[in-house]
């Protein structure tokens, strides 16, 4: 498994001019996020944690947050639980949880 602080950005082949130079900005900074992602959903357990869980608990925005934790599930640490919760306008968001927590048999 490559490692959770490692800086990453995932750039579209399609992707606009703008969107290549965001990524760019954002690389130096991207393993720091990685890390931020990964620990609150770990710390969370069994509750895991939905994309704007983490955007609201971390003060992250979503555009970061949502690639951060792409990225974690990539990279085998983040699973989809297989549940979802509500966000605020009531839509179902996929449960995100940490690999860790199979392997210590807490999802048994």
């Amino acid at each position: 498994m490559n490692p959770v602080s490692r800086d990453t950005v995932v750039i579209a082949r399609n992707a606009q001019r703008t969107s290549i130079l965001a990524a760019n900005d954002a690389y130096p900074k991207s393993g720091t996020n990685r890390r931020k992602v990964y620990e609150y959903i770990l710390a969370q357990g069994l509750r895991g944690a939905t994309d704007q869980e983490m955007e609201k608990a971390l003060k992250i925005d979503g555009n970061t947050i949502r690639p951060s934790r792409g990225s974690l599930v990539k990279d085998g640490w983040l699973i989809d639980s297989g549940t979802t919760r509500p966000n605020d306008k009531g839509h179902a968001c996929i449960v995100w949880r940490a690999v860790e927590q199979l392997e210590q048999g807490q999802l048994l």
